[in-house]
């Protein structure tokens, strides 16, 4: 595994070409790769030599040219996505954290999505998946997988990902059956895509949509119904940050509300009866 990557075994020394998270404050972060030939980083609270990091602990502070203190932080999968390159909107952690727990997920489960978009689904579930499993992830616009794969790099993740600059629905055909233990569809029409889910899903395994629009999450909810899979579901994921302060503790003014809708079901084989589907929306 690459310096990169986000093994918990890492060293807890600062290696050259390692990346590390510059920490000021919650709004002020900074996803840097440190080197001995790194010139210095400015920021609004000074100059940082990069240079000067390497041999230090992951949770040291170093001082800036104005005497701010920044602390060094070992990024996690969630640093590398949201600090990650983008061309498309992406699926925001409270989302895909959701979609973990409800699936199962673990190390050496095997995911298949189509529309890798940036790579921010992609980049979690590979940190999820390690060591063993692989997310094999389907992206039609040769731009948006480039990104991807970059941002996947970025992380220490790509031995976990296989990339497809295709569209799922073509390459369907070339697919195992009854192999992977979760579907992601990211795509403006997931409903078309859910009889390719149900191919290759192995027996209970989940498949999950994102939906933006309710429009959306009607129709490919109830193309879920019909005999394909069973415990659908219909969620949306809403997070607030509390101000925590001694004496004036208060919700924020701001938080992150709609981001999309996850609309969720289980492969049920082929001999279902009518009305074993339900639904908890």
């Amino acid at each position: 595994m690459s310096k990169e990557s986000l093994s918990l075994n890492d060293s807890d020394t600062i290696q050259e070409g390692q990346r590390v998270l510059l920490y000021l404050d919650p709004r002020r972060t900074w996803l840097v790769q440190v080197s001995k030939n790194s010139i210095p980083f400015h920021t609004h609270a000074g100059i940082v030599q990069l240079s000067s990091i390497i041999g230090k602990k992951f949770g040291e502070s170093v001082p800036t040219t104005l005497a701010e203190s920044i602390f060094l932080l070992r990024p996690v999968a969630l640093d590398f996505i949201m600090k990650s390159e983008r061309r498309t909107q992406i699926v925001y952690p409270k989302d895909f954290s959701y979609i973990v727990s409800r699936s199962g997920i673990r190390g050496g489960s095997l995911v298949i999505e189509c529309g890798t978009g940036s790579g921010a689904l992609t980049t979690y579930f590979a940190s999820i998946v390690a060591p063993d499993g692989l997310v094999h992830t389907f992206e039609a616009r040769e731009d948006f997988s480039a990104i991807a794969q970059k941002n996947v790099a970025k992380a220490g993740l790509t031995q976990y990902v296989r990339f497809e600059n295709s569209s799922l629905l073509t390459a369907s055909q070339g697919l195992r059956e009854n192999f992977y233990d979760l579907a992601l569809l990211d795509t403006g029409d997931p409903w078309e895509l859910l009889k390719v889910a149900h191919k290759v899903l192995k027996g209970s395994g989940f498949v999950f949509c994102i939906c933006p629009t309710t429009n959306q999450l009607e129709r490919v909810v109830e193309t879920m119904k019909d005999g394909m899979f069973c415990d659908v579901e219909s969620v949306e994921i809403l997070l607030r940050q509390i101000e925590a302060r001694a004496g004036k503790t208060r919700p924020s003014m701001r938080m992150i509300g709609h981001t999309c809708y996850l609309a969720s079901g289980r492969k049920i084989v082929q001999g279902a009866q009518e009305g074993a589907i339900t639904s908890t929306d």
